[in-house]
């Protein structure tokens, strides 16, 4: 599959039937390593997370999260994200531009994944819930989590949800509102 196929038919997958095998997903955490960043700083760090136990408190964190603004149904949809699945933090040098590299580091992954008949669901994490994650993960003072990505074999690919906005009409020139 081309780049631009893949931009264009990629979908969040929130559910996997199996993992990643790790020759793949190394490739595809390297595809994540040669995003841009600021002056080719690199700011990220990958962390590959097999033990469950880790996994099991990353996917509590991220249900009490959800859970707070989706009720029971969304904190079981967020549970079960990491099941069947393989599991990378994305981790950043804190200050500067990282969040941006860390981000493009993650579009990277998850259209390499696509190409490659995986899918990709991406995580983030806010205040305490981030907080008790970068714990997990041991992330040194220095540097912060960014997202944990869940990637694996598709369970079934979702429809598209909502229809897109027309072309060009999210563009502006000069100023905002200025649609040319």
């Amino acid at each position: 599959m081309d780049v631009w196929e893949a931009i264009e038919k990629r979908r969040t997958i929130r559910q996997f039937t199996g993992k990643v095998p790790e020759p793949m997903l190394r490739r595809l955490i390297r595809a994540g390593s040669r995003a841009p960043s600021a002056s080719n700083s690199q700011p990220w760090e990958f962390i590959i997370i097999e033990d469950l136990k880790i996994i099991d408190g990353i996917a509590e964190q991220k249900g009490k999260m959800e859970g707070l603004r989706g009720g029971p149904r969304r904190v079981a949809i967020e549970q079960g994200l990491y099941k069947n699945s393989s599991v990378v933090a994305i981790c950043i040098r804190k200050g500067g531009l990282a969040t941006a590299a860390a981000w493009t580091a993650a579009e990277n992954i998850a259209l390499a994944a696509w190409a490659e008949g995986y899918g990709c669901v991406m995580s983030i994490f806010g205040g305490e819930y981030k907080t008790t994650v970068e714990k997990l993960l041991a992330v040194p003072d220095t540097h912060e989590l960014a997202t944990v990505l869940a990637l694996g074999v598709p369970e079934g690919i979702p429809p598209k949800v909502g229809a897109d906005r027309p072309d060009f009409s999210w563009l502006h020139i000069n100023t905002f509102g200025n649609h040319g």
